[in-house]
């Protein structure tokens, strides 16, 4: 998911980056002890996690985005994370049929990152009011919070009442994110952050941060053998 050449690197980018990629396995692991009835529904299912989980995912897609204003190939890169994707929903398909990954995080980086490449040029010439992306965001995030009489546009926020996705980011509300992001990468490269931004370094978050397509792939498989050694723990499972 980084796109970033090592000799301009935005550390702080990274750091940040990497500590949302490990929230994000916290919360899934949390999610598979409640799927597995090994943990209470209210250990993931509270009004904390109800306001953080949006919002650190708001902050991994909008590093997202800055991290494309960097990038010498958005194309490449989209489709690279696109096919990660099909590899994502194919794995989790056959463990699963009935709850599998239909469209992900992984899947709205892709397309995320081809229709920035697309738009580019037009997205350029806005840059200086692209802190006016968070209101379209905010708008469509709670417009869309329900359910529509379609059947296939799922993928662009217009989900059915029998649509379902163990992870779900939809192209909107989610692009005006990466959009906002991709002023933030202006800004970051102009450099108009403060300058702890620039001095700041958190050597394993940012090592974590450079990988999150790896950790991204990786960490479910891994999670599910934990809770299997979990349940074996506890008995539940011979």
């Amino acid at each position: 998911m980084s796109g970033i050449p090592e000799k301009s690197r935005y550390y702080a980018l990274d750091a940040l980056r990497g500590l949302s990629i490990l929230l994000m396995v916290a919360y899934h692991f949390g999610y598979n002890l409640v799927m597995y009835r090994i943990a209470p529904a209210g250990l993931i299912y509270n009004p904390l996690l109800n306001v953080l989980q949006p919002f650190f995912a708001s902050v991994f897609i909008a590093i997202s985005g800055a991290s494309s204003t960097f990038s010498h190939n958005n194309l490449r890169r989209g489709v690279k994370i696109l096919l990660c994707a099909a590899l994502v929903t194919l794995a989790t398909w056959l463990f699963d049929p009935q709850a599998f990954v239909r469209f992900g995080i992984l899947h709205f980086l892709g397309c995320a990152a081809l229709i920035y490449e697309a738009l580019r040029p037009l997205l350029n010439k806005t840059l200086r009011f692209g802190w006016l992306w968070l209101a379209p965001f905010f708008a469509a995030y709670f417009l869309l919070d329900r359910v529509f009489p379609f059947e296939h546009l799922w993928a662009l926020g217009l989900r059915s009442a029998d649509f379902s996705s163990t992870d779900y980011f939809p192209i909107l509300p989610w692009i005006f994110m990466y959009f906002f992001g991709v002023w933030l990468g202006d800004i970051v490269s102009r450099g108009k952050m403060p300058g702890w931004f620039y001095r700041l370094r958190l050597p394993f978050f940012e090592k974590c941060g450079k990988h999150t397509l790896l950790i991204y792939i990786l960490h479910q498989p891994v999670l599910l053998g934990l809770t299997y050694l979990v349940l074996f723990a506890v008995g539940r499972l011979s």
